[in-house]
């Protein structure tokens, strides 16, 4: 014992961890952890053939064969909340007999779309192939310069109409358009982009991807809360997540099992108005005016049932239209009761061809004057 009565072994006291040998301590298994992930990744990526995220992200076979064409060109990417989009920065790639250019935002646009400029008048045309110019211009992979350059879908058409009516005034008409669209992408394309495009006018036009039969409709296909939308970013970064993301699919389909039946519209009737209402209202609250437009359709002979559905889906957005009061445009030259006129005017059943634009752009010049859309510009009474 001690004079202070302590046992001569007891060991002396241990030194209390300083805070920054702590946080060192406490550390070790997060860096354990992403060593680990990056090591998964590496070797993935070094191993495993490099799957794309449109490729993961869209699984019916139906939608991916869509994506390229004969010559296996594809212009699209993936997109966590939309699932595909068309690449940026396209020069005139030959895609499906069209020759599509894009801009740094992936919009078939001249130049880039940035921030509005002050003064300036913008129209966005929010739609599906219709809007985006299918084969319009027409070209043939074999003869890529062999088109007529005049030929050009209606928001081009109306943004070189207007500008060369108002001399010095900048007039922007964009085209967010993706072939394949439904009305439900569009809505989900506009909340997330309306703040920064901030249009004066909003023209919307869906309908034939609405209307195509699936055994389940977009909104449980394509999911869009948060935490999916967040995992589906990050599959975009990760060779590793996306890989595993495909075998839990591929798990989970069972391989003999019969095909789901195909009876559901990609976005059925009701949802088909309420998101072309809500996309109405949207743009209202942000200054916008919007009209909508009455989904085009060259026949009811060729495919009955299809021409049932579209006209379903156009008289019930009609009736809603008219009871809320919002801007409605049916261009009837362009719908199955103008047959067999309408074959003058489409490439095929579902597409106007360059003369079906050029009416589609007459049209709206003509909506836009009647009713004062414009104001302040000098808007021409035709092509």
């Amino acid at each position: 014992m001690t004079k202070d009565g302590q046992s001569q072994d007891s060991a002396p006291a241990p030194r209390p961890l300083t805070r920054r040998r702590r946080l060192l301590f406490l550390s070790i298994p997060y860096l354990i952890f992403i060593l680990l992930l990056g090591a998964v990744e590496g070797g993935t990526r070094l191993l495993l053939p490099h799957v794309s995220l449109l490729e993961a992200l869209v699984e019916s076979q139906k939608q991916q064969a869509d994506f390229a064409d004969r010559a296996h060109v594809s212009i699209f990417a993936g997109d966590p909340l939309l699932f595909w989009r068309l690449q940026p920065h396209l020069d005139k790639a030959i895609w499906d007999f069209t020759v599509v250019s894009t801009n740094a935002q992936g919009l078939r646009h001249e130049g880039d779309t940035g921030p509005k400029a002050r003064g300036t008048l913008r129209v966005v045309c929010l739609g599906d192939s219709v809007t985006f110019g299918y084969r319009v211009p027409v070209v043939f992979p074999d003869h890529p310069q062999a088109y007529a350059a005049d030929w050009l879908p209606y928001p081009m058409l109306l943004e070189r109409r207007l500008r060369a009516a108002n001399p010095g005034r900048e007039i922007e008409v964009i085209a967010l358009a993706v072939p394949g669209y439904t009305s439900y992408q569009g809505l989900l394309w506009l909340q997330r982009d309306i703040e920064a495009l901030q249009p004066d006018v909003v023209t919307v036009c869906f309908g034939w991807n609405d209307t195509g039969l699936r055994a389940q409709p977009d909104r449980i296909v394509m999911p869009a809360g948060w935490a999916r939308v967040t995992y589906r970013r990050l599959m975009g970064y990760s060779q590793a997540l996306t890989h595993v993301t495909l075998w839990l699919q591929r798990r989970k389909a069972k391989p003999h099992a019969p095909a789901p039946p195909v009876v559901i519209p990609r976005v059925p009737q009701a949802e088909f108005v309420s998101n072309m209402l809500e996309i109405a209202r949207l743009a209202r609250t942000h200054g916008a005016q919007a009209l909508l437009i009455a989904p085009v359709y060259r026949d009811a002979v060729t495919d009955p049932p299809e021409a049932a559905r579209i006209k379903g889906h156009r008289d019930a957005l009609r009736a809603a239209a008219e009871a809320n009061g919002v801007p409605y445009l049916e261009m009837q030259a362009l719908t199955e009761t103008n047959y067999p006129a309408t074959q003058q005017l489409f490439g095929e059943l579902i597409h106007p061809n360059h003369e079906g634009h050029r009416l589609m752009a007459t049209e709206l010049l003509k909506y836009f004057a009647a009713h004062d859309t414009l104001k302040g510009l000098n808007v021409p009474q035709g092509l």
